[in-house]
């Protein structure tokens, strides 16, 4: 490494050039050896409570030279610290930035590479935005991007590890990009397949061969935030939205970003990005060498049997309907249906090892109690299951828990609640950087009230509480009599709906208590600890099953699905391949449901059956037929699937 300090200092390393740039105060430049470069807004913006934080002043760079890291220190003063530090830790191999500020608040939107400028000389120009209209709410309002100092993308491209049912993985420079536990069914055909995925990005060249990372690397415990965000535009940054979760007393140092160059293959380097993780202490390693090999066998899950039989596709096509409140699909979920399914399965020769008891084998009012109308002699039902060599696992949604879900029987108490007094969002009027319009430079709070619930959106006014003490021993207690020799008996869980996580400003608990209230992808992390510490006590092989992709989740994961496969395409084979690769470089040597609903049509099923056992357990969906375009199943098809699937044990050794 080659360090030149005069007249601008300048860090030469095997893989990337740094410069200070310095016609531009306040920016750096890298320059990578595959070509990729960028110039970045060395003081990133972290707002707190209602306050804009804009750089007053900036220090000429302090060099810190190490064994092998050049540590580069901007010293700052800001609008909402008392001091800020933004440090470049730069290798021969790769570049790490984050800061630190100093003073008190609540964090909101935490920026990398992108902030404000106080007293910005470009308004100088500006006076009052007398833009038409009736009044100047009314008017237009610049963008909040015309008066940001924002990196310089000096690539084309970015790569998003996201997943979204439109499998969009790259876009240009300009365009926004978000990864976040939160998703819903509206980004890209819907993102809440993987709640979240990893917090990576690429910068790439105009052939899509050349990356580099812009990899989030967080510390145990400070995930506080909902999403990771790419902001697009003539500039660019990245940015974190803790929604005033997350408290500062004294001192804080940011999440990091990860540059470096990306191998040629995007799953190794997002293998790398996950090595990079567990050195850094950021995620746990697991050793999967010795798992049960049960967890290994072909699944069948019935919820795409109970879709063919149910009115869900014809109200689609339809057209009638806005929402799932008049779908019936849970009322197929009963026992003797699914002893039906399994009679005929058993008869063409297929054999499961595992079986999905879908939505909802539950009490419609309590979602781990039994509704034993539906299913009046489970735990025979189960022990049948296991004389045949079988495993039955139980679809749960742990979010929904809760009293304005399926958890009536919860004491108030032990929830947390939508204050309304204190739900509102934060809104940046870009008329406080007008001299002319001398307002205060904080941002407006927009109250609204808290939205009806719908199927697919939880607005739920009480919320489950994973951390109150009471809501934790009765959810240990249900699942140890869900899954215990004891009790019931069942082998695990199929987690969904992952993203119904809290996500207002105004929560808070109903009785106060005297801890941090997690928040974002800490909230999710606590709630499906929860489940796993139950599981694992009641049964030490139970398996827990969801679509985590974040590595953080590691630690409490088991198995992996791809989840739901809705899709305009006639072959699901590239989709469902790029999320396996995922699955295998996030959660280190899991297992990985493949999934299998909706099915586009019977040849795009036939297709896929034969393909699951290269990148997972084989799963069957359906026993007549395609829920979509409802072709029937011939025998030739059940031949397929029982040779696939002994050829699958064969080979595995199961």
């Amino acid at each position: 490494m080659q360090v030149i300090r005069k007249p601008n200092l300048v860090i030469k390393t095997s893989s990337c050039i740094f410069t200070v740039l310095p016609e531009r105060t306040g920016y750096v430049r890298l320059d990578f050896n595959n070509g990729i470069s960028t110039e970045l807004f060395v003081a990133s913006g972290c707002d707190r409570d209602d306050f804009i934080d804009e750089l007053i002043e900036i220090s000429a760079p302090e060099v810190v030279e190490g064994k092998n890291t050049v540590r580069v220190i901007f010293s700052a003063r800001t609008t909402a610290w008392n001091k800020a530090e933004y440090i470049f830790d730069i290798s021969d191999e790769r570049i790490v930035y984050f800061y630190n500020v100093f003073g008190n608040g609540n964090l909101e939107d935490v920026r990398f590479f992108e902030g404000f400028l106080k007293d910005d000389p470009r308004m100088d120009d500006k006076f009052y935005p007398y833009f038409c209209g009736p009044g100047r709410h009314m008017a237009m309002h610049r963008p909040v991007k015309e008066f940001m100092q924002s990196s310089k993308p000096l690539f084309p491209n970015i790569y998003s590890y996201g997943l979204n049912s439109c499998d969009k993985r790259v876009l240009g420079f300009f365009e926004d990009m978000n990864i976040r536990v939160n998703g819903d069914r509206n980004y890209y055909g819907g993102d809440w397949l993987t709640t979240p995925a990893p917090f990576l990005f690429l910068m790439g060249d105009d052939e899509k061969n050349d990356w580099v990372t812009l990899g989030l690397a967080v510390k145990p415990g400070e995930n506080r935030f909902m999403g990771y965000r790419y902001s697009g535009g003539a500039g660019f940054g990245l940015s974190l939205d803790y929604m005033g979760q997350t408290e500062i007393k004294g001192q804080w140092e940011s999440p990091k970003i990860m540059m470096q160059i990306a191998v040629s293959d995007k799953y190794e380097t997002l293998e790398e990005y996950v090595n990079y993780l567990i050195d850094e202490k950021c995620i746990k390693f697991v050793d999967r060498s010795n798992t049960p090999k049960w967890w290994k066998l072909p699944i069948f899950g019935g919820w795409g049997e109970q879709v063919y039989h149910s009115n869900r596709w014809d109200n689609f096509f339809s057209g009638k309907y806005n929402g799932w409140e008049s779908d019936d699909t849970h009322l197929f979920c009963r026992q003797e249906f699914y002893e039906e399914s399994l009679e005929k399965l058993e008869s063409k020769g297929v054999n499961p090892g595992i079986l999905i008891l879908d939505n909802r084998w539950f009490d419609d009012r309590s979602l781990l109690d039994i509704d034993h109308e539906m299913w009046p002699r489970l735990k025979e039902f189960i022990q049948l299951q296991h004389s045949k060599g079988r495993k039955v696992l139980l679809w749960s949604s742990p979010w929904s828990y809760c009293m304005s879900a399926k958890g009536k029987d919860i004491p108030m108490q032990w929830h947390m609640y939508v204050d309304e007094t204190e739900l509102y969002d934060l809104e940046l009027d870009t008329d406080v950087f007008y001299k002319a319009c001398n307002m205060e430079h904080k941002k407006i709070r927009r109250y609204y009230p808290l939205p009806p619930e719908t199927h697919t959106d939880a607005n739920w006014r009480y919320v489950a509480d994973p951390q109150h003490p009471d809501y934790i021993k009765l959810v240990q207690e249900k699942v140890y009599y869900l899954l215990s020799p004891e009790g019931l008996d069942a082998d695990g869980f199929k987690f969904d709906y992952t993203h119904f996580l809290p996500k207002y400003r105004g929560t808070k608990p109903i009785v106060k208590q005297d801890r941090v209230t997690d928040w974002g992808v800490e909230s999710l992390y606590t709630m499906i600890k929860l489940y796993y510490e139950a599981a694992k006590a009641a049964k030490s092989d139970a398996m827990i099953m969801s679509h985590t992709f974040n590595p953080y989740f590691n630690d409490i994961t088991d198995v992996l699905r791809l989840q739901d496969i809705y899709t305009d395409e006639r072959s699901i084979i590239k989709l469902m391949d790029h999320r396996a690769q995922i699955a295998k470089r996030v959660c280190k040597g899991c297992d990985i449901h493949t999934d299998q609903h909706p099915m586009p049509s019977l040849e795009a099923w036939r297709e896929y059956a034969m393909y699951q056992p290269k990148i997972g357990n084989p799963a069957l969906y359906y026993v007549t037929g395609i829920e979509t375009t409802k072709e029937l199943f011939e025998d030739s098809d059940f031949q397929m699937l029982k040779d696939t699937w002994e050829e699958y044990r064969t080979k595995d050794g199961l």
